[in-house]
């Protein structure tokens, strides 16, 4: 007769998989996800070739199952336990690969995805630049004439493609003409691309889409140090099937992913080992991050909500409060160096940006797109729950209860308090499964805590990473994730 541990592990996939059957079936009669006529994930309308990226999914759910096994996880070595995150982050970007090539023609739709200035405009405006550190110094007089996503984020994205685009011109061959009609084609966007720069548009695809399986590194230390390493490969299982990463492979929204989880592990080991150094890393690496998009602002709002519990927490509030004032000292001075080093390179004035961008970012959320405030306050939630995938999001409910470490729980309730401020503030209506994308992995954290503890958690965590793949080429099938026109 099944224990009721047996029977409570049996419900969660019983749930898990009903959830994840009315969302395909939602979605093959059509049923809109989001607000019809503010804005709407539109149908699919193009032949799909859906075999790889299930080829690729597969190989994710067999490394999720091995690595997660009970009681193997603690007698690896460090490397080993490496080389198997390493296997998690090559089956998803594989997954992602996959997708990415589903449609249109393989390992050139990917590229159209970046040389689109509809999907992305940091590519197109790049082709313009002519001297980064003048272009630079100059930005914040640019950005009002810039397309949208320019105008409303710093000039890191724009740069990267300057770069991959003198790194290929540097080391393909120029006169290549399978590249050259490569080229020719995405000239129906309006651009005027060399075979070299077409080159850098499929090699930017591809590069996102690594950057954010590469996520899973920093993902399970931080789980590691807030709840043991044995929650942490869990929850990076979990991760490595998120909808929202594997359908984005091409979206530059993989790189504030890296930088956020990067930021915060960075930032919780500084508060571990009260080490300054430590927490200017963190300091640094949020300047960075933000050098790519204003959107990870968000993260210090997060920091702060996180640093106040854990200090509220703590047994000796005082000396929380030191060692946190402390480390947020030592971050501030990473953070601070990162801009001095870049004024003194490339004349970049961070305040100015940041004033230019967040004022073009709420003209175009308020004024030149009409949407509803208090119907996205209730549906952005339920978008970011689909993209995070309904059966990471079953689990997570289903751990509440297990959720023992004090570490996890309180990084848990600052993740949950600052979604709702960023959701009640209004600033993003519609499209969060994208937008959102560095804020959903948190979902995994919390569903991982209590199946790290099931004697046959190995089964359970491959049924939904399964699930999830499952999601993911429904949500592929069913749903036009790129507007290239």
């Amino acid at each position: 007769m099944a224990s009721t541990a047996e029977r409570s592990d049996r419900g969660l996939l019983l749930g898990a998989a009903l959830a994840t059957a009315a969302l395909g079936a939602a979605l093959a009669r059509r049923v809109p996800v989001g607000i019809p006529g503010e804005w709407v994930w539109r149908p699919n309308q193009l032949e799909l070739e859906l075999g790889p990226a299930g080829w690729a999914g597969l190989a994710l759910v067999v490394v999720a199952w091995f690595a997660t096994r009970a009681g193997w996880w603690t007698k690896l070595s460090a490397a080993r336990r490496a080389a198997a995150l390493a296997l998690l982050m090559a089956a998803s970007f594989a997954m992602q690969v996959g997708l990415l090539n589903a449609t249109g023609l393989p390992w050139i739709t990917p590229g159209a995805i970046i040389a689109s200035p509809v999907a992305t405009t940091y590519y197109s405006v790049s082709l313009d630049v002519r001297d980064p550190a003048e272009w630079v110094a100059s930005y914040p007089e640019r950005m009002a004439s810039l397309p949208y996503h320019a105008r409303t984020h710093p000039p890191g994205f724009v740069l990267l493609f300057v770069g991959l685009r003198r790194l290929c011109e540097w080391a393909l061959p120029q006169g290549s003409p399978a590249l050259s009609t490569i080229a020719e084609s995405y000239r129906v966007f309006g651009i005027g691309p060399s075979a070299t720069d077409a080159a850098a548009a499929m090699a930017g695809a591809f590069l996102f889409a690594l950057i954010g399986a590469l996520s899973l590194g920093p993902l399970y230390l931080l789980t590691r140090d807030l709840a043991g390493a044995e929650v942490g490969i869990c929850a990076a299982a979990l991760m490595a099937a998120m909808p929202s990463m594997l359908l984005f492979g091409a979206s530059s929204d993989q790189v504030a992913l890296t930088f956020a989880v990067l930021t915060l592990w960075l930032a919780y080991s500084a508060w571990q080992r009260g080490c300054p150094v430590r927490a200017s890393l963190a300091g640094l690496t949020l300047a960075v991050g933000l050098f790519f998009t204003l959107g990870l602002l968000i993260l210090v709002a997060w920091l702060v909500v996180w640093a106040g519990l854990g200090v509220v927490r703590s047994a000796n509030r005082g000396a929380a409060m030191r060692r946190a004032l402390m480390g947020a000292g030592a971050a501030a001075l990473g953070f601070v160096a990162c801009y001095g080093v870049l004024y003194v390179t490339l004349r970049y004035r961070p305040i100015a940006v940041a004033q230019a961008g967040l004022f073009a970012h709420r003209g175009v959320t308020t004024i030149e797109v009409a949407r509803s405030y208090w119907k996205w306050i209730l549906i952005d939630p339920v978008e970011l729950a689909i993209f995070a995938g309904l059966p990471a999001v079953a689990a997570a409910l289903w751990s509440v209860r297990g959720v023992g470490s004090t570490g996890l729980h309180t990084f848990l309730v600052s993740w949950l308090v600052t979604v709702a401020m960023l959701d009640l503030s209004g600033t993003v209506r519609g499209e969060v499964g994208r937008i959102w994308l560095f804020l959903l992995w948190p979902v995994a954290l919390a569903g991982a805590a209590r199946l790290a503890e099931r004697p046959r958690r190995a089964m359970a965590i491959a049924m939904l990473v399964a699930l999830q793949v499952w999601q993911t080429l429904l949500m592929r099938g069913y749903l036009t994730l790129y507007d290239i026109f």
